[in-house]
């Protein structure tokens, strides 16, 4: 077989492709053929090398399927990616915003709290300072029960606040993860 029988039964085997790929699978043999020529080789002898023309075209054919099925799997994938974002956005937005919203003011308010109480003894030790005949021990007592209760409520402030700041970090990780679209695991 020559190389004008060669391409003629390949090009026969390759209709099922578009005539620019057809083309250029064409041009590249024919390189092939001028190559082995000046190696000097005969048309015979790069055909035996080459293959059989139904066996190569079959390859090819598979070859671009399977490009083909991956480019479709990276444009479906990406689509996907798009509405999963999206999707993330707009739960976030509705569902996970308010009540997050609402614990953090929780927690403010719990600081805040916790702040007044411990001021409450330095407010009771500025009136003692200013008014002593005014200043009573009931006012003192309560003032160190406050202070008390503050140092109480601000142990337990940071905990929640610890807490709150790290399952926060986790379900931002969990968006980021799902928005790449890794297991969520």
């Amino acid at each position: 077989m020559n190389k004008l029988d060669f391409l003629k039964e390949l090009t026969v085997y390759l209709q099922d492709l578009s005539s620019q790929e057809q083309e250029e699978i064409i041009q590249d043999f024919e390189e092939h053929f001028e190559m082995g020529r000046a190696e000097g080789k005969t048309d015979e002898e790069i055909v035996r090398s080459l293959g059989s023309p139904q066996q190569i075209a079959n390859e090819l054919q598979s070859t671009q399927q399977f490009e083909k099925v991956q480019v479709n799997h990276s444009e479906q994938s990406h689509l996907r990616r798009t509405g999963i974002i999206i999707g993330l956005f707009f739960f976030n937005l509705i569902i996970v915003l308010g009540p997050s919203v609402g614990i953090a003011g929780i927690i403010l308010a719990a600081w805040v709290t916790a702040f007044s109480f411990v001021a409450q003894l330095l407010i009771a030790g500025v009136q003692w300072i200013i008014h002593p005949e005014s200043f009573y021990l009931f006012e003192l007592f309560t003032s160190i029960t406050f202070a008390g209760s503050g140092l109480f409520i601000f142990i337990a402030a940071n905990y929640i606040t610890n807490a709150f700041i790290r399952l926060f970090s986790k379900y931002i990780g969990f968006n980021v993860r799902l928005a790449k679209g890794e297991s969520h695991s």
